[in-house]
């Protein structure tokens, strides 16, 4: 009987954001709680596990966590801790897999956190326990990662659609290497390019036909796997940026052409990777909303600078306070972080006319107070405690947690039709799917804050360079790094 573990922590971390990922910031699965998971990876691991009648699986601990600022080193401590006894207690294993992210960053470690984590894993169970380790498109890998792990995969879409198939393949590709008995070489190539996942949506060139085109590595006679990583690029680290790594059963020098090969493909397409949607800057953007609410209702407009997917805050007011200034009259700004503005709320009862100083908790952009009178319309709890205000003619949702609203049901949780309106406002990047499948049009506002994506105009210090488009006449080829 094959003993096959399963573990990981995963979280998008963003260190410009001025709060903090602690310990109750993650939901914690432990032993069999993991066979009821419907997010990460572990769902597909498990489906491929279950195929194999010699296959016990061995669930033992999982964390997972909304995007967030850096995470709190006695938080980090605490669960890479409690993982690795379970590793060794519970062991000898012959094999482990890992459902991470990439994008795991810790308050002082002076490294990286996804690094870190795998490494500990590695020393742990030993040189020859094959490991398989999946992650999310918008994670670093590192030289580290490629040393300490076996075989890894990737997801392939962004939006992400795709957590199921990629953790199929990374179970199966961990079964490949156990039955077989191998020791599969590969090859990492770091690539210079500094982009955002909003310039890398999968539906869109260059990315649509580089990400398709891993469907040829694939049938390449021995091939495991290639990932393609986007990164995490908001972050000032010096692996950020973005990477192939390429994996072959038994060649070394195929592992090397194939990330040799896509990479150059990647850094001759660098200049396509820019902003495929419509965008403009906040006021603008909204005088186009105002402009065509009626005829292209429901706009939809993404506050990119707080984007709380991609570990903003999510406490700007911003476009909220233009909302005001241009008088819109049927708009809802939905998913402001303001605890304290809850409590007020609360303590004042729906139906109840309230002065209220919105920006009073705003901590990632500095800004001008400004008093408004607001009516309570509702107040709730669901992912957080909230309330619903009527600001002349905006509505606007306040939340005592940091919150992405994603789906239709998110906005119906707070008394909220996601059509009736005629502009919505939401704490993104890219539009997810379900919401973008009802909107009439879609503006990605370039606002400012602390996930903001104009990357040349913004302070870079860590960061490897040369790097483009940092640095956007610099030469490079994929054949020097091999």
């Amino acid at each position: 009987m094959k003993r096959i573990a399963i573990t990981g922590i995963s979280i998008e971390c963003l260190e410009r954001s001025p709060v903090r990922a602690s310990y109750e910031d993650f939901s914690v699965h432990r032993g069999e709680q993991l066979f009821d998971l419907s997010e990460s990876f572990i769902p597909g691991m498990i489906e491929r596990l279950k195929a194999e009648a010699d296959v016990q699986i061995c669930p033992l601990m999982w964390a997972g966590a909304l995007p967030n600022g850096l995470v709190e080193a006695a938080a980090y401590a605490r669960l890479k801790g409690e993982m690795l006894a379970k590793l060794e207690t519970e062991g000898p294993f012959d094999g482990v897999l890992i459902s991470g992210h990439g994008a795991l960053e810790v308050e002082g470690l002076g490294g990286h956190g996804e690094s870190d984590y795998i490494t500990a894993v590695r020393r742990l169970v030993g040189p020859r326990v094959p490991m398989g380790i999946a992650f999310d498109l918008h994670g670093n890998i590192t030289p580290e990662i490629a040393r300490a792990g076996t075989v890894f995969d990737a997801l392939r879409t962004a939006p992400h659609v795709d957590h199921h198939e990629a953790g199929w393949r990374t179970a199966d590709q961990l079964l490949t290497v156990i039955r077989k008995g191998l020791n599969p070489p590969n090859a990492f190539v770091p690539v210079p390019i500094l982009i955002s996942g909003e310039q890398a949506v999968t539906g869109q060139e260059p990315a649509r036909s580089l990400y398709a085109g891993l469907k040829a590595y694939d049938a390449i006679p021995g091939m495991l796997d290639v990932l393609l990583m986007v990164g995490f690029a908001f972050n000032d680290l010096p692996w950020c940026n973005m990477a192939v790594l390429a994996t072959h059963s038994d060649n070394a020098a195929a592992a090397a052409k194939a990330a040799r090969e896509l990479a150059g493909q990647v850094w001759s397409r660098r200049k396509e990777f820019v902003l495929s949607m419509e965008t403009a800057p906040v006021k603008e953007g909204i005088q186009r909303a105002l402009a065509v609410a009626q005829a292209q209702r429901p706009v939809y407009l993404s506050d990119s600078g707080d984007n709380t997917t991609a570990g903003a805050t999510g406490d700007t007011t911003l476009v909220l306070r233009e909302l005001l200034e241009q008088h819109a009259p049927d708009a809802v700004v939905a998913g402001i972080f303001a605890p304290q503005t809850v409590r007020s709320c609360q303590a004042a009862g729906i139906g109840s006319a309230i002065d209220l100083s919105i920006s009073a908790e705003q901590r990632s952009l500095p800004c001008e107070p400004l008093t408004v009178r607001a009516i309570v319309e509702g107040l709730g709890s669901g992912e957080g405690e909230w309330a619903r205000l009527r600001i002349e003619g905006v509505t606007a949702t306040f939340y005592t947690s940091r919150v992405g609203i994603t789906t239709r049901q998110q906005f119906r949780q707070s008394g909220i039709d996601p059509q009736a309106h005629a502009i919505y406002v939401v704490k993104l990047g890219y539009l997810f799917p379900e919401l973008a499948e009802i909107a009439g049009r879609v503006i990605l506002l370039l606002s400012p804050g602390v996930a903001g994506l104009d990357f040349p105009s913004q302070k870079w210090v860590r960061v490897r360079r040369p790097i483009y488009p940092l640095d956007a006449d610099m030469p490079w080829d994929a054949e020097m790094l091999i």
